[in-house]
């Protein structure tokens, strides 16, 4: 997949249909299955279970095209889900029945995977986990309410977190690849931003789920898959997002007339563009210390707290400055506006998870 025919992609069958599926039902799988075929759905799964064994800097700087061309951030973000929550995990962390059971088609686009982690009511935080999963001979029974979660009205699979021991709190926490089955019911949650990125809760009632469906170790959840999945998503989301808010900026920058702004405007537009480059930087940063070999976990945290602050104040400020001189903004600016309510949502719940599922 070379960089010309992902840019004509974007521009020919996402950017295009973009108006048309946020209209409807958004979410559609014969676009989701030529991603696939275009390698992007299965990039960083190993050859040997359907995938291009690519890494994932190419993945993301894949992703961030897509996005920045495409100018659908829904879409984008169920394909980083799908694969930073689901198949990339199943890959580092599941046995390998699983994965010969499950990546390929998962790669193929003919499974669409979701992670079932967060609640109602108590987000990610482990010690207010109630979903629980009982050992009943060869088979766990799950019970429980997950949510909102991303991709689920759509997903064929999650990764599930559930408590094994209530009694040991985070230490209890274990992690299921679950096939949506009977005693799985999904209730589509409406956001009113990101129209083509399905979202819903995931009601388990006493799901039973083999006990080779385990992924990792029991009790081990918290500590290495739901810590990790929180980290790589946000790693590779984030570069996502500042090219898709670069996109939006330039859009908003080229649709003014150069002698009808104030001298005041043009430096503040100017400045958040320099503000963008400093970020795409940064994002770059992070991505080495989360999937290269620099390893400063400090760091690390610290542009997280970053990122999730300071990418809601620039579109805060700019979305501002382009009210205040009563802009002109076309449908396309202004579906990109509605969807970076995203990063509200985020930044109003980052402090609390790093405290909650990081520690």
């Amino acid at each position: 997949m070379n960089t010309k025919e992902l840019r004509s992609f974007a521009r020919s069958r996402v950017f295009s249909s973009l108006e048309s599926r946020a209209e409807k039902d958004g979410f559609d799988r014969t676009l989701w299955r030529e991603m696939a075929d275009l390698g992007l759905v299965g990039a960083i799964i190993d050859r040997e279970y359907g995938g291009g064994s690519g890494e994932i800097w190419d993945f993301v700087e894949s992703v961030a095209l897509l996005a920045g061309e495409g100018l659908d951030l829904g879409l984008t973000l169920s394909l980083v889900d799908h694969v930073m929550l689901c198949a990339y995990p199943l890959q580092v962390f599941g046995s390998r029945a699983l994965k010969e059971r499950f990546l390929p088609s998962l790669c193929r686009g003919e499974r669409i995977g979701a992670a079932a982690i967060s609640e109602p009511g108590s987000g990610g935080d482990p010690s207010r986990m109630i979903t629980v999963a009982k050992k009943d001979r060869d088979t766990y029974r799950i019970q429980g309410v997950k949510g909102p979660v991303t991709n689920a009205p759509v997903a064929d699979v999650f990764v599930v977190l559930a408590s094994t021991d209530p009694d040991a709190g985070k230490d209890g926490l274990s992690a299921f690849l679950v096939e949506k089955r009977e005693g799985i019911k999904v209730e589509e949650v409406e956001l009113g931003f990101l129209p083509t990125s399905p979202h819903g809760n995931v009601i388990l009632d006493e799901v039973r789920v083999p006990a080779d469906h385990l992924i990792g170790e029991e009790g081990r959840g918290h500590e290495r898959i739901s810590r990790s999945l929180f980290l790589w998503e946000r790693a590779a989301l984030i570069p996502v997002i500042i090219s898709f808010i670069e996109r939006w900026h330039h859009l908003a920058v080229s649709s003014l007339d150069p002698a009808g702004i104030s001298p005041d405007l043009r430096v503040l537009m100017a400045q958040r563009k320099v503000e963008l480059t400093a970020y795409r930087m940064l994002g770059e940063r992070l991505m080495e210390m989360t999937f290269g070999e620099t390893d400063n976990g400090r760091e690390r945290m610290e542009l997280l707290l970053f990122f999730g602050k300071a990418l809601p104040a620039w579109v805060y400020s700019m979305r501002a400055a382009i009210e205040e001189a009563k802009l002109p903004m076309d449908d396309t600016i202004s579906g990109m506006a509605r969807d970076l309510r995203l990063l509200e949502v985020g930044s109003s719940m980052l402090d609390w998870q790093f405290q909650k599922l990081l520690f």
